[in-house]
């Protein structure tokens, strides 16, 4: 009867005990990670989905992105299908080549370099306190994805200036990589949103400026958009 009252008395407890919060693992995770953190490279599938249309287009490629320090981030998209693209970013401004019409658009992004970096280092590299100083995060469920266990998490950025540009962010963070290897970005409240998951991914690989940089013929065209110019 003793031992009944004394085991009785340990479940009440126990179950009187604060839950353990599963963020705390994820910025543990997290941070392990951001301590050795250069960059990674990896197959890319991106999906934007519209809405009204409930309509879905996939594109492939890959990504290569380095963050040699904190503000020094280079980051190379190349879409092969359906419909080739390479995007690239460094220093403050974007290039955006189209092979189809040999031309080469260029953005300056001097003014939205700090949101834009962001976005793109969420997750990646980024510790659990960087995160928490600029989104209200909630963990939402322990998943697998690809056979890979997960931690989807959801950030919802603080800053009015940053909720402009994006609403809410879905990230599904490898256990066993401490990175993302999933995002779903939604940037309005129409119910539009873009996925991209990342397969085949790489921590750390050996990336030079050469490696990150956009290549394009020497007969494209360059557009300055918005400057007023273009040059050949």
């Amino acid at each position: 009867m003793r031992f009944c009252v004394c085991l009785a008395a340990w479940f009440t407890a126990a179950a009187l005990l604060p839950a353990a919060d599963p963020m705390a693992d994820v910025f543990a995770r997290m941070d392990a990670t951001a301590v050795h953190f250069k960059g990674i490279t990896a197959d890319l599938e991106e999906t934007v989905y519209t809405k009204i249309v409930d309509d879905s287009n996939v594109s492939t490629g890959t990504i290569k992105l380095r963050r040699a320090k904190p503000g020094d981030v280079r980051v190379l998209f190349e879409f092969q299908r359906p419909n080739p693209k390479i995007v690239s970013y460094a220093g403050n401004e974007i290039h955006i080549y189209n092979p189809k019409t040999n031309i080469e658009q260029i953005y300056d992004v001097s003014t939205k370099k700090g949101i834009i970096e962001q976005a793109i280092l969420l997750g990646f590299g980024a510790t659990g306190a960087e995160l928490k100083a600029s989104y209200n995060i909630s963990f939402v469920a322990a998943e697998t994805l690809d056979s890979q266990a997960t931690s989807h998490i959801r950030l919802v950025p603080k800053s009015k200036e940053m909720l402009a540009q994006l609403k809410q962010a879905d990230l599904w963070v490898s256990d066993s990589l401490g990175v993302p290897i999933q995002e779903k970005i939604a940037t309005t409240n129409s119910g539009d949103y873009t996925v991209f998951k990342y397969s085949h991914l790489r921590m750390a690989p050996e990336l030079s400026d050469k490696d990150l940089q956009l290549k394009t013929p020497k007969n494209a065209l360059k557009q300055r958009v918005g400057a007023g110019s273009s040059k050949q």
